[in-house]
């Protein structure tokens, strides 16, 4: 299967479906994809076409991907080899979630990649271990409201993205108005990433709860750096950060963008 998969890719054979998805991480921490087999062929080979272009359409969905701000999965590719290889080691890995023959006759497939949970996942494919992590910055002014003056222990952190055009990215970070990151995967261990993700995305205010906890900080993003980075203000960027001395939230990615 993974022999022919790769010759088919490799030779441009398998067709793209002609629907257009953006490249995105579902809020559940996947990449999907659909692909589709034509109508009249009996089931075997329409539901195999089928499986084949879900596959295709999958590569095309990584590659456009963003690892960070600054770059995306195809321009990592093309200047790492390792990097290369492991991607094309978790396409053939993907699972086939469904494939299912139409009532025109026609034939869908559903396959899907997870970003985060295995050693088969986008993280363990794109992200260099980390050997050493560094502290998160100190806050500017500690006279802020935080868990700490108002005696609330916060479990984590939503910043609200709604309206800003945020993409999802393997490794984003959370910046302040002023340019510095407060939120980076050079502060965070490895081991946490490749289980949790550095953040959950979600399309829902009060669907964070699982990730950030029944306490989390809710603060409200001013624009998007490089559009993956929520940028929020520094009174916000030194809520957060004095709050998690006190909670430790940040160090277990209990971070979730709303978008």
């Amino acid at each position: 299967m993974k022999k022919k998969l790769a010759a088919l890719l490799a030779s441009g054979m398998i067709l793209f479906s002609g629907i257009s998805f953006a490249a995105d991480l579902t809020d559940e921490g996947y990449v999907e994809a659909e692909g589709f087999g034509e109508a009249g062929q009996p089931d075997g080979p329409g539901r195999r076409s089928a499986v084949m272009d879900a596959y295709r359409y999958l590569a095309e969905q990584v590659d456009d991907l963003h690892i960070s701000s600054s770059t995306t999965v195809r321009q990592s590719r093309t200047v790492n080899d390792e990097i290369n290889s492991n991607i094309e080691s978790i396409i053939h890995g993907a699972k086939v979630i469904s494939v299912s023959k139409e009532k025109d006759g026609s034939f869908r497939a559903l396959v899907r990649l997870s970003a985060y949970g295995s050693p088969e996942s986008l993280v363990a494919a794109v992200l260099p271990k980390n050997k050493e992590t560094v502290d998160f910055p100190k806050p500017k002014y500690t006279n802020t409201e935080s868990s700490a003056s108002s005696g609330v222990r916060y479990t984590g952190v939503i910043i609200d993205c709604r309206g800003l055009g945020l993409e999802t990215a393997v490794s984003p970070a959370i910046m302040t108005s002023g340019g510095e990151k407060i939120y980076d995967y050079a502060n965070l261990d490895y081991q946490n990433v490749l289980d949790h993700g550095m953040v959950a995305y979600s399309h829902k205010m009060d669907s964070g709860v699982e990730r950030a906890g029944i306490q989390p900080l809710v603060v409200k993003a001013v624009s998007v750096h490089a559009s993956c980075d929520p940028v929020i203000s520094q009174e916000d960027a030194d809520k957060i950060l004095v709050s998690n001395q006190a909670g430790g939230f940040l160090k277990q990615c209990s971070v979730v963008f709303v978008r």
